[in-house]
């Protein structure tokens, strides 16, 4: 499992939620790649997403779904962000708080 952050190149918000994984990062450990919005225009047509960014959690080898949205267009706080990825964290059991002693 891992995230992906769909993005697009005019986009004040993307590069916010960029610098809130990168920190989020430093405590939890998981892993995130971003996309460019224009790569994914199916599976953005297909789910309904209209606007960036986007976090969606990537399962294996398996299609994206509705269910998969972590969050679109309004990025929320950083507490409330490292609550959901912590959610997808324990949900499938891949990754554990990381220690910064």
């Amino acid at each position: 499992m891992k995230f992906l952050l769909v993005t697009q190149e005019v986009c004040p918000r993307c590069d916010r939620v960029k610098k809130l994984l990168r920190e989020l990062q430093e405590e939890l450990d998981f892993e995130w790649e971003e996309v460019d919005m224009y790569e994914m225009l199916d599976t953005f047509t297909y789910l309904g997403i209209a606007t960036t960014p986007v976090l969606l959690v990537k399962k294996e080898e398996e299609d994206l779904t509705e269910e998969d949205i972590v969050f679109m267009g309004e990025l929320p706080r950083k507490w409330r962000l490292k609550e959901l990825i912590e959610s997808y964290i324990n949900s499938y059991g891949v990754a554990q708080e990381v220690d910064r002693r």
